[in-house]
C-alpha cells in the first residue's frame, strides 16, 4: 500500500510539474504571437497635437503632410493630450494610438524644415 501511495504521489508531482511547464510555454507562445503581430504591423506616422477638439477627437499636424482631425484610441486617456504632445498615428486610419515622449534628439530637430525659405539659388550665388 505504501509503495502505491508513493508512486501516486510521484505521479501527481510530475503531473503538476508538467502542467506548470505547459502553462509557461503557452504564455511564451502567446507573447511571441503578439510580438509577431506587432512586427508585421505597418509603421506609425508621427504627429504633434495642435488642439484637443473633444474627448474623442484631436487636431494633429503630421510633418509636412498637413493637419488632420483624428480619432483617439480607446486605450489613450484624453487628459494626457495637450498642445505640442508628440503622438503616433496608425498609418491606415490615422487614429491616435500612442503618446510618445516629448523629447526629440537635437540633431533631428535641426534637420526639420519649419518654414520654406523664400530665397532662390540665384539669390545665394548658386
Amino acid at each position: 500500500i505504501w509503495e502505491g501511495r508513493a508512486t501516486e504521489r510521484k505521479k501527481q508531482e510530475n503531473f503538476l510539474r508538467l502542467e506548470a511547464r505547459r502553462n509557461e510555454n503557452n504564455r511564451k507562445v502567446r507573447n511571441l504571437r503578439d510580438e509577431n503581430y506587432h512586427l508585421l504591423e505597418s509603421g506609425s506616422a508621427v504627429g504633434e497635437v495642435i488642439k484637443v477638439m473633444s474627448k474623442k477627437k484631436v487636431l494633429v499636424k503630421i510633418g509636412t503632410e498637413g493637419k488632420y482631425v483624428v480619432a483617439i484610441d480607446r486605450d489613450i486617456d484624453p487628459t494626457t493630450l495637450s498642445t505640442n504632445t508628440r503622438v503616433a498615428l496608425r498609418s491606415e486610419t490615422y487614429a491616435l494610438h500612442k503618446v510618445l515622449p516629448t523629447k526629440v534628439d537635437p540633431l533631428v530637430s535641426l534637420m526639420r524644415v519649419e518654414k520654406v525659405p523664400g530665397s532662390t539659388y540665384d539669390m545665394i550665388g548658386g
